[in-house]
């Protein structure tokens, strides 16, 4: 399994959340642009929180289900 590591920072000063960079292998293989959306995932396996990321395509799923690219 592939894996990087990114250090997170403020989102906006006064906001509860935080964000984090995506890695340059992740913007090539799924053709990122600003805007696009990434749908996140997570269930907790053995202790650990497993996270899943896809690309998320709003405009050809009304049903709100990623989409998944190889």
């Amino acid at each position: 399994m592939a894996g990087e590591i990114s250090t997170l920072s403020v989102n906006k000063k006064g906001f509860a959340s935080l964000k984090t960079t995506i890695p340059m292998s992740l913007i090539k293989q799924w053709d990122l642009k600003p805007h696009d959306k990434l749908s996140w995932k997570w269930k907790v396996i053995d202790g650990d929180m497993v996270v899943v990321v896809t690309k998320y395509d709003d405009a050809k799923s009304t049903s709100k289900k990623p989409i998944k690219k190889n």
